[in-house]
């Protein structure tokens, strides 16, 4: 039995353990002295850099911030967001000075040192050091193997690069790391592209049969996925197995019908080959009654019917088309055409006339939903922001035929 004495004592040691903890846990000793990191936060300089900061004041931000740092004994977290704002304005040697500055601290934590490091990794990456980055970045992992940020900065990197192989592995890494069933399928649609981009190399180094599983795979992860599915149709009709093609193809119309229209000339051609060429009308005429604006589908139905001299039939699918989407040059140059192989027909030119009036003519106009990105063609990643299938067709106003139905 211990006796009130050995009680007391345990209880003073207890007490005193509790007491040097919380010490150390505000106070650091630096440079011989000890710092309270209480004082940086409750520096009215720390706080005015902060609403500078949330203001997008960013030089008066730093100006405030330098001062806190002074006055709180220069903390490390001051000084990662003042490295932090000089990349963001630009001034990417400076923010490299900070962050290399930082690293020179004897006794730095592992968690503090991974932090500087990829710090030090964004800014070599703003400045183009793409080797010094990705060095950077390997050095957290090293001490943080879990830490997100930097497998997704090594990701983008090796995409950047066009080294899909690591950048699959990096996707991977992120992905066993989500316990979210929100976060799930993202990954898996972008492990689905990167699949699909190994494809496309093992088809550059003449690998028919690694292409076709990559692909496969990527199909897997995401049926939606439009690129791989193009690309194995590609193959099989390689292979001379033009039903299996017309197969592949007609799955990702069922998987993915907004992404129909990059079907449509395949598709075409190979039900001529398999002859049976109204499949490809009574196809378009099936998305148009399940999708009353696809106006692409309407398209590609008027060019089939102007093929077998049937343009009166194909100029009032335009006209229709017209109606969903009057800003779509490719319409209008194949109105022109029509219009041109019925003999300009005064009214009918009228007509036209009428409909595109108020009409912007766009080269089928793609934007990216992330950074607003914009380019004259479908693109899987954009090359601004570097995320993967952001991009859909911009509409910039309902014609009036449609308004009024």
């Amino acid at each position: 039995m211990i006796s009130p004495l050995g009680l007391l004592v345990a209880l003073v040691a207890l007490l005193a353990g509790l007491a040097s903890g919380k010490a150390w846990e505000r106070y650091k000793l630096r440079d011989g002295r000890w710092i309270d990191r209480r004082r940086a936060r409750e520096s009215p300089h720390y706080m005015l850099g902060l609403n500078f900061l949330v203001a997008n004041q960013v030089d008066a931000a730093i100006d405030e911030l330098t001062k806190a740092a002074k006055v709180a004994g220069d903390p490390l977290e001051i000084h990662l967001i003042l490295g932090n704002l000089y990349r963001e304005k630009g001034q990417v040697g400076r923010a490299i000075q900070e962050h290399q500055g930082l690293l020179q601290r004897p006794k730095l934590r592992k968690l503090e040192h991974a932090n500087v490091l990829l710090c030090l990794g964004l800014d070599y990456r703003s400045g183009g050091f793409i080797d010094r980055a990705i060095e950077a970045f390997r050095e957290v992992l090293r001490l943080d193997p879990q830490n997100r940020y930097a497998l997704s900065n090594l990701e983008k990197l090796y995409e950047e690069q066009h080294q899909w192989e690591e950048a699959h592995t990096m996707r991977v890494k992120l992905a066993a790391l989500t316990d979210s069933t929100v976060e799930t399928p993202r990954h898996k649609e972008i492990l689905a592209f990167l699949e699909n981009e190994l494809g496309q190399e093992a088809m550059r180094r003449g690998d028919l049969q690694q292409a076709a599983r990559r692909f496969e795979a990527a199909i897997e992860l995401d049926p939606r996925n439009a690129p791989a599915h193009l690309s194995v149709g590609d193959l099989r009709l390689q292979e001379n197995r033009l039903d299996a093609a017309i197969s592949v193809w007609e799955r990702l119309i069922e998987a993915a019908p907004e992404r129909s229209y990059l079907t449509f000339t395949r598709l075409e051609s190979a039900y001529a080959q398999d002859g049976n060429g109204e499949r490809f009308a009574a196809l378009c005429r099936r998305l148009i009654e399940n999708t009353p604006q696809d106006w692409r589908a309407r398209l590609a139905l008027a060019r089939h019917l102007s093929a077998q001299s049937r343009h009166q039939e194909g100029l009032e699918l335009l006209f229709e088309a017209l109606a969903h989407n009057p800003h779509a040059l490719a319409l209008h140059q194949a109105i022109w055409e029509t219009l041109s192989r019925l003999g300009l027909s005064p009214a009918l030119v009228r007509r036209y006339s009428e409909l595109t009036r108020d009409a912007i003519f766009y080269l089928d106009p793609h934007v990216c939903v992330r950074c607003r990105y914009r380019s004259t063609e479908l693109l899987w990643q954009c090359p601004h922001c570097h995320e993967w299938n952001t991009f859909v067709e911009e509409r910039i106003a309902p014609a009036k035929e449609t308004a009024e139905a």
